[in-house]
């Protein structure tokens, strides 16, 4: 179950770089043909973004999923541990199983990656503001072949980055308990947090420095959103920036939201108050599930912001000149392949919890809870989570829409802010919906199974 989880994340890895590494072939290849060397320019340098993006996401996604596996099998890498297995020969076991996998996801890659990158090549090239280009098919095998190298270097490394966790594996605590998630981020990952938060303000507040208003008398003749493309790719780095640094902060981020939010509720419901001291506890364990789905929602909404706000803006400037539907169109072609990751990261991670959240509702039984219990602290965990992983991606989407409103008012002289707050309703009603009915089909699927018999199966009896 645990693996299975990984082989889907590093599919959909492989399967978008397989594809984006083709069309950046094809690009360069079209700069060949005469008088296409611009187009080829700019759509070569155009898809360039998302596949850097890809990688980033897809290193931060491996991150969050390897540690996952890791923590629910520290049982067994005690074990080995305990006979004399080293945490190098640990972390190398467990890059040599990743390794294969990552191998099988290319060949899945390889079936899937040629019959789809002809007509996604067509749209993605169609939003480049040069209109739709001719696919290119010279050296698709080999550059395929490259994508899907990187695509493995890329699961390496995330692999790579949680060999601090296998070092910090007891043995004997290990054996203790079966999952024993850490309690805060490490030093290492806090500094790089931090890091990738300036960097995030600086990427985003510097195209706006340097960006110049345009007089009334130029603006009524122009045409063209590029002017304000410089400003929209900042906020949008700046906005990958910062999934990166929520990425990297990880368990700590997710106790001190949901610790902090739910202590403004005062209910004294017994089934909310344990719901509230599992969910403080049970969330550092499901980072692998909220982390993805925070940066899923963040890529949605704020593209959905970005949208509105250009749409709102557009309507205070000059007929001539409309930006919305470029900019809306442009996002989520750099978005896109990162959230298709991330998606498949929240269905890995969803799978990597659900064994273990079997032992834990065995343990509550076996502490005196009843069935109706159960699946009613079951349904507010589910909420709970959902409405911080909500409230987290609100925010991360929201700065780098009000830096683009910023940018947008400076270059055109005019600009709104758009929210779209009934899109932002119905996907928050949507996610405590789904999340509380999942948890609690999770407690009503196994309130028929003896809580002995659970334990028995975890631990190996």
């Amino acid at each position: 179950m645990a693996w299975s989880g990984v082989m889907l994340v590093l599919i959909a890895t492989q399967t978008m770089v397989g594809l984006l590494a083709m069309m950046l072939s094809s690009a360069r290849g079209l700069g060949d043909l005469p008088g296409m060397a611009e187009q080829g320019r700019t759509a070569y340098q155009n898809l360039m973004i998302p596949f850097a993006a890809l990688l980033i996401a897809a290193v931060l996604i491996v991150l969050q999923v390897v540690s996952s596996v890791i923590n629910q099998r520290r049982r067994n890498l005690a074990l080995l541990a305990l006979q004399g297995a080293t945490p190098w020969q640990l972390t190398s076991l467990t890059c040599l199983r990743v390794f294969i996998l990552a191998l099988a996801a290319s060949l899945v890659s390889l079936v899937a990656s040629f019959p789809l990158v002809r007509p996604l090549y067509a749209w993605e090239t169609s939003q480049f503001l040069i209109g739709r280009q001719p696919f290119i098919a010279g050296y698709q095998l080999a550059s395929w072949a490259v994508g899907t190298t990187c695509g493995v270097l890329v699961a390496m490394i995330g692999t790579l980055l949680t060999i601090r966790t296998i070092s910090r594996i007891s043995p004997v605590e290990s054996l203790r308990a079966a999952i024993s998630p850490p309690k805060a981020a490490g030093p290492v990952r806090r500094i790089a947090a931090i890091l990738c938060l300036l960097a995030a303000s600086t990427v985003m507040l510097m195209p706006i420095m340097q960006a110049r208003t345009i007089p009334d008398e130029q603006l009524v003749r122009l045409h063209t959103a590029a002017p304000i493309l410089p400003i929209a790719m900042g906020s949008t780095f700046g906005f990958v920036l910062m999934l990166a640094a929520i990425c990297l902060a990880g368990p700590s981020l997710l106790g001190t939201v949901t610790s902090g939010w739910t202590r403004l509720i005062v209910l004294r419901k017994p089934s909310w108050l344990v719901a509230c001291r599992q969910a403080g506890t049970r969330m550092r364990s499901l980072s692998s599930t909220v982390i993805p789905l925070v940066v899923g929602v963040s890529l949605l909404m704020m593209t959905d912001s970005f949208y509105q706000t250009s749409a709102e803006s557009s309507r205070l400037l000059p007929p001539n000149l409309d930006v919305s539907s470029s900019d809306f169109s442009m996002l989520i072609t750099l978005l896109g392949p990162a959230l298709v990751v991330t998606l498949a990261g929240v269905c890995a991670g969803y799978l990597i919890s659900a064994h273990g959240r079997s032992l834990d509702l065995s343990l509550i039984s076996i502490a005196g809870a009843d069935p109706n219990q159960l699946e009613i602290m079951a349904a507010l965990e589910g909420f709970i989570m959902a409405t911080t992983a909500v409230l987290i991606s609100f925010t991360s989407s929201l700065l780098p829409v009000m830096a683009y409103t910023v940018g947008f008012r400076k270059v055109f002289g005019a600009a709104s802010i758009g929210i779209p707050w009934t899109h932002w309703a119905l996907v928050y009603l949507l996610l405590t919906s789904a999340a509380s009915l999942a948890s609690w089909a999770t407690v009503h699927k196994s309130a028929g199974r003896s809580p002995a018999d659970v334990i028995a199966q975890y631990t190996g009896e």
